[in-house]
């Protein structure tokens, strides 16, 4: 089943939210009134919002009568206990500010605006989950650049050891990021070790077209041990999840790496180092610093789509490994029905005994009855090459290569690619496993790094080269050379500026260059902003679209807090196409932030309609409540805005079905789409108060309005 995401701002939730045999209590939401909180002290400069799904797990166990076992409600008051995960200032300033909300001592405009931020999500995301104490909210310490992670635990009933783990608890993990995915910045799954790679290839397929972090994590031990391994790695996983790396896939963190989800293997029963990347490198690792490698996160290739998820993966798979002695009726067992793929471990490069016709015969009749078989090698190290010609004969027999997928890859990818294709032929469903869905396998003839460096001298540079672009190679290089001095420190500054400069001008051409130059435009400038910011700013349809096909993120905000879409919605050269280019994307737009209310007010109060439509279809809220206590109706009453009354106070009248039609049609332009909203309004009720118990006719005769009392009691 996939559940699809909407291009307005609100989301379908899956009618089966429950189903799975693992299930959480609590409500996970962080308020909004949190964040103003921590944003509040002037050393916080910005705050991101991770979710941590603890399944189960050695990293949480609690040590009894000699051996660890996993016992429920204890890793939460635990980690309250422990400075690095729960900020001591902050928990004692949260405190204060809960008694005094109590106590009647805060302002009306610090109580959390709504009762429950679900505004995008509806009834059934908030009925899945019930009130309990195995739920709690934290906060790690500010860190070095101002920015704060505030994340909430959600212990899952009962807890797993990873190896009772099925699909079942893979499709429950994949839809509880589904339903809480516009509330987060990030993801992270607490797991238990000995199948977490499998969960973590699962999950890579499972969500598709995602655009925020999903980091994997657990530990050999506890992480209220003296000495474990557990407290790094549950730190490394929360700081992935919650920076700003735009690291937008499933991830694995482990022992100071992050590796690619579909990459991993288990490598150590009781080493820290118990995961590796045979054969694809660490995206990130943390040191005295932390160093992504941006060249290495997978980027589809395209327009992005919205996110969804894809949780019924086919069973009938398995795997199937070589060995000397390996009888034809074994062989025959395994691939009879109602198997539909086999994971095939050969020896070495992808070899099998060429002189054991009937195991051929037995693949190549499983083949032809549409038996889906991949070949993967037994070798930690490498992948399946046919350049043997015991692996030759493999192909010849419909076997289809690995290469260097791993185990745990191929088999997830199998379940996928089942389930997905559903009644497509079987030449369709091999292309498909040929294919790197995820950056899980490398193909033969890919260059596994995305970058593919120039280099251009002075004397070749001719007028038409853009000057821009022989710097950015001239830095490009000498990180090349020096990249642990003077070279990456300049490619690290200067590159981005430039990748912003031409994003700010539509200068698609040069952002061509520069991502054949660098392998990616995934870029931060000095202020956090990505050239997708800029460009959506200054209302480029073609760089905007450009950058999305590059795989730049929209999820990404910068040191003001603003998202590409915020910024496009505030621009002066305002473009429909550029919002709506950004929302087919996946962008969401939060509009519980007190940052955006502040926006949407000043376009109220500059009674901009024009642009208050385009947030209406990004899912504003428009009773949201500002710092004064305001609606936007409020605000567009006291500063005498006809037109904005009239847009607010006109029904909805099912909108977002009208704009979800249009844009359905398969010949709907952007601009017919947007039109749309010039039928329908948002739908305020006159009624609605401030927060000091004033309605918006109160406020018009109290200024004498008698033209806005007129039209509100109209409405009324």
């Amino acid at each position: 089943m996939q559940y699809v995401r909407t291009t307005s701002g609100a989301s379908r939730i899956p009618d089966d939210i429950n189903g799975g045999t693992a299930s959480f209590h609590g409500s996970p939401i962080i308020d909004q009134s949190l964040v103003d909180l921590a944003l509040k002290n002037p050393e916080c400069l910005s705050v991101s919002r991770v979710l941590v799904l603890y399944t189960g797990g050695t990293i949480g166990m609690k040590r009894e009568n000699g051996s660890y076992c996993s016992v429920e409600n204890f890793l939460l008051p635990a980690l309250s206990k422990m400075p690095t995960f729960c900020d001591p200032e902050f928990k004692t300033n949260l405190t204060q500010f809960n008694f005094e909300r109590v106590h009647g001592k805060v302002r009306k405009s610090d109580i959390p605006r709504h009762s429950s931020v679900l505004y995008s999500r509806g009834s059934r995301c908030q009925s899945s989950i019930t009130a309990s104490d195995h739920i709690q909210t934290y906060a790690l310490p500010l860190d070095k650049t101002g920015h704060r992670i505030m994340y909430t635990l959600v212990e899952y009933w009962p807890l797993l050891d990873s190896s009772d783990l099925s699909m079942n608890e893979w499709k429950r993990i994949a839809q509880d990021i589904y339903a809480f995915y516009d509330l987060f910045d990030g993801f992270v799954v607490l797991h238990g070790t000995d199948t977490l790679a499998y969960t973590a290839s699962a999950l890579s397929f499972m969500l598709e077209n995602l655009g925020k972090p999903v980091v994997l994590t657990g530990a050999q031990l506890p992480v209220f041990e003296f000495r474990s391994d557990g407290w790094n790695n549950f730190l490394g996983a929360l700081m992935i999840a919650g920076g700003k790396y735009a690291i937008c896939e499933v991830t694995v963190f482990f022992h100071d790496k992050l590796f690619r989800g579909s990459r991993v293997v288990k490598c150590s029963s009781n080493n820290f180092d118990a995961f590796e990347s045979p054969n694809y490198p660490a995206i990130a690792e943390l040191g005295s610093e932390i160093v992504v490698n941006y060249d290495l996160i997978f980027r589809t290739t395209g327009m992005p789509k919205p996110f969804c998820i894809h949780t019924n993966l086919c069973q009938d798979v398995a795997v199937l490994n070589m060995f000397p002695l390996i009888s034809k009726d074994h062989i025959v067992s395994m691939l009879a029905p109602p198997i539909k793929g086999i994971v095939l471990r050969t020896y070495g490069a992808g070899n099998v005994p060429s002189s054991r016709q009937d195991l051929l015969d037995a693949l190549k009749e499983a083949s032809e009855r549409g038996v889906l078989i991949v070949n993967v090698t037994q070798c930690w190290r490498g992948g399946v090459k046919a350049i043997y010609t015991t692996g030759l004969i493999l192909n010849e027999y419909g076997v289809t290569p690995g290469y260097d997928m791993t185990t745990e890859a191929a088999l997830t990818k199998l379940a996928y690619i089942l389930s997905k294709t559903g009644n497509a032929d079987y030449a369709t469903k091999r292309n498909m496993l040929l294919c790197s869905l995820r950056g899980e396998v490398t193909v033969e003839g890919e260059d596994s790094r995305a970058a593919n460096l120039s280099i251009y001298s002075v004397s070749s540079l001719n007028q038409d080269k853009n000057l821009m672009m022989y710097f950015a190679s001239l830095f490009s290089s000498a990180a090349s050379a020096d990249s642990e001095g003077i070279g990456s420190m300049w490619v690290q500054r200067i590159i981005p500026v430039l990748a912003c400069c031409a994003a700010a001008s539509n200068n698609v051409p040069c952002l061509k260059e520069m991502k054949h130059i660098i392998g990616h435009l995934q870029l931060f400038d000095t202020e956090g902003s990505t050239p997708l910011h800029k460009s959506a700013f200054y209302g480029h349809v073609s760089a905007t679209k450009y950058l999305l096909e590059c795989g730049v993120s929209v999820h990404i905000s910068d040191k003001c807090g603003y998202t590409p879409l915020d910024y496009a919605l505030t621009s002066l050269a305002l473009s429909e196409e550029v919002v709506q280019l950004l929302l087919n994307s996946g962008a969401i737009l939060n509009s519980e932030s007190h940052l955006v209310i502040k926006l949407v007010h000043q376009a109220v109060a500059q009674d901009d309609v024009r642009r208050l439509r385009l947030y209406l279809l990004c899912g504003y809220q428009f009773d949201n409540i500002d710092d004064e206590g305001r609606s936007a109706l409020h605000v567009a009453v006291a500063n005498h805005q006809l037109d904005a009354i009239k847009f607010l106070l006109t029904p909805k009248k099912q909108q977002q079905q009208v704009v979800q039609q249009q844009q359905q049609k398969k010949h709907t332009s952007t601009s017919d789409a947007i039109t749309g909203l010039e039928v329908h309004g948002a739908g305020i009720s006159p009624h609605c108060r401030t927060l000091w118990g004033t309605s918006a006719i109160d406020e018009a005769k109290i200024r004498n309005y008698s033209d806005i009392v007129e039209l509100l009691q109209k409405y009324a």
